[in-house]
């Protein structure tokens, strides 16, 4: 990826939660349905990446960091899933009911989680391990 292209779109990955939250408040249900969108799309492209056998050719960080997502991206598409059938006016105060805090607080940890993985990504290795790297730590011989 173009180095260039790779820091906007980290940028606006580390911008994700407050653009994503200005969408749900001034957009109404069309706001609430892309937001939800984002956290569906993403939750499928990790699955999709688990699938395929990608954490077994991460390092042990990134990995964790994929699982993370996954799971996070899954709890916030179905937290946030109401929000897409009520309305609220744009100018209402966010609501105080659990599963709106656990919404926000999913989408918050999603795009750090994102950013942060996304920031490897960027790295020379990708995070990958190095070829011939089992991944565990090594033993110490007995003496």
């Amino acid at each position: 990826m173009n180095p260039t292209v790779g820091r906007v779109v980290l940028g606006l990955s580390a911008c994700g939660y407050p653009l994503c939250r200005t969408v749900q408040r001034r957009g109404g249900r069309g706001g609430a349905s892309i937001v939800e969108v984002v956290c569906v799309g993403l939750a499928l492209r990790d699955g999709v990446l688990v699938s395929q056998g990608a954490p077994g050719r991460l390092r042990r960080l990134p990995r964790v960091l994929l699982y993370a997502e996954l799971v996070v991206a899954a709890v916030a598409a179905v937290a946030l899933a109401p929000t897409v059938v009520r309305v609220q006016p744009a100018d209402a105060r966010p609501s105080d009911q659990p599963v709106d805090t656990v919404g926000r607080n999913a989408l918050a940890a999603l795009f750090a989680l994102h950013t942060i993985r996304f920031g490897i990504y960027l790295r020379p290795d990708q995070g990958r391990r190095l070829p011939g790297a089992s991944g565990r730590p090594a033993r110490r011989s007995a003496r």
